[in-house]
């Protein structure tokens, strides 16, 4: 007998051998984009150096997002009196105006992100097995994937936006007549100074191009980050199902091996979701990213719309140029958006399936007090975990296309009125 149960004992947690270079694959193309503006969270082991770069790139940031905004508003509201003219400054402006408080909130929220990023770090370091390693690397791929397909649209259409068609602009302006004529990436209003005098211009069109580079990198950094999140938790949420698949593996099963796969289980499970223990991972992305998901989601949905209109506006005046960057755009920031329903949608669908690999398994096979275990996963399944958009609106694939419907309805309200 003490044979049969020392052959049942489960395996210890091993160590994962490649923690180092799991980790660095997981999160690297993050640290990356928003350790640079700030964002990324410091160590205990962090030099006073370090701290002090990350204070200066903030403000460095937190200037040049002001230093484009308030102009831009200006201008829209004051300056200009056109209201064809003003929706040309609108999306610029709402796009610099979402960034600037989707970067207010990951600042403030240091803490939190640290501890999401820490979590993420353990879990890569308590993988048990070989099979568990290839499930979160799995994960961590897909996240990489969105997080390099946002990067490549929102750079070649930002960039391009911000750097080369104005100049592209003015020249074919400038062409037909003597006057030299300059245009900046932005709208503004500097109301101290003549922004299209050089040498101002010169200073003002790169402080310009700087300010794009940061709001392109901030947005596909937190979209990215996001993603890194969810995926994650959708690769504990797979563990989970894979220890309740090998919860009963031979006819002799031994009820002391099956309550302690349990407990795993339970324990593995508790991690992930909501419940108010250490660990509730879930819960801690749901609270850091509601605020920004909502601040994302209305920012696309008008961007969406208005660079929808513009490109429809710009087919009559055959301008190659600005329709495929307007296009890039336009397929940005409709990316993003799906990025989050996608995540959001996934997540709910892989805690369904923990209840649905709860029923599915031979729990006939089990004590019946061991099985009442059971009851409390298929009962917490059936409250799935939700990503929402400021805990208004749930993140899904109908939640996408209903996006895409009211983009398209406000865009055909705006070629009424400005027809």
């Amino acid at each position: 007998m003490d044979h049969e149960i020392e052959q049942c004992k489960i395996k210890t947690t091993v160590q994962n051998k490649n923690v180092d270079s799991d980790v660095e694959y997981a999160i690297k193309l993050n640290r990356w984009l928003l350790k640079p503006f700030g964002i990324w969270p410091l160590n205990s082991s962090s030099t006073q150096f370090e701290r002090l770069v990350s204070v200066i790139s903030q403000f460095v940031c937190c200037f040049l997002l002001l230093f484009m905004m308030i102009p831009s508003i200006i201008e829209m509201f004051v300056s200009e009196k056109n209201f064809k003219a003003r929706l040309d400054i609108l999306a610029p402006t709402s796009f610099s105006v979402t960034v600037a408080i989707k970067y207010i909130v990951f600042m403030t929220r240091g803490r939190q992100l640290k501890t999401c990023i820490d979590t993420i770090i353990n879990d890569w370091g308590n993988v048990r097995e070989k099979q568990e390693r290839e499930m979160m690397i799995r994960n961590a791929r897909i996240a990489r994937l969105f997080a390099i397909i946002c990067v490549s649209f929102m750079y070649c259409g930002g960039i391009f936006y911000s750097i080369f068609l104005p100049l592209i602009t003015a020249k074919s302006l400038t062409s037909g007549n003597n006057l030299t004529i300059r245009i900046l990436p932005y709208r503004s209003n500097y109301i101290l100074f003549d922004p299209y005098v050089r040498p101002v211009f010169d200073i003002v069109y790169i402080a310009h191009c700087f300010c794009s580079f940061v709001m392109c990198s901030i947005t596909t950094g937190i979209c990215s980050l996001a993603a890194k999140f969810v995926m994650h938790a959708c690769g504990q949420c797979e563990i989970v199902m894979s220890l309740l698949e090998n919860l009963i593996d031979d006819d002799k099963q031994c009820s002391d091996i099956v309550e302690s796969k349990l407990a795993t289980v339970i324990l593995q499970h508790l991690h992930v979701i909501r419940f108010k223990c250490l660990l509730r991972f879930a819960t801690r992305v749901e609270d850091l990213l509601n605020e920004v998901c909502l601040v994302e989601f209305l920012g696309c949905t008008m961007n969406m719309c208005l660079i929808g209109y513009t490109i429809l506006t710009g087919l009559e005046s055959t301008d190659t140029t600005k329709f495929i960057t307007y296009s890039v755009l336009f397929l940005s920031f409709t990316f993003n958006i799906f990025i989050l329903c996608y995540i959001g949608q996934i997540l709910t669908n892989h805690c369904h399936q923990i209840g649905e690999a709860s029923y599915m398994i031979d729990w006939y096979r089990i004590r019946g007090i061991q099985a009442r275990f059971l009851i409390l996963l298929i009962g917490i399944a059936n409250r799935p975990m939700r990503l929402t958009s400021g805990r208004m609106i749930q993140l899904s694939f109908p939640c996408f296309c209903n996006v895409i419907k009211v983009a398209m309805t406000y865009l055909n309200v705006l070629r009424k009125v400005t027809a």
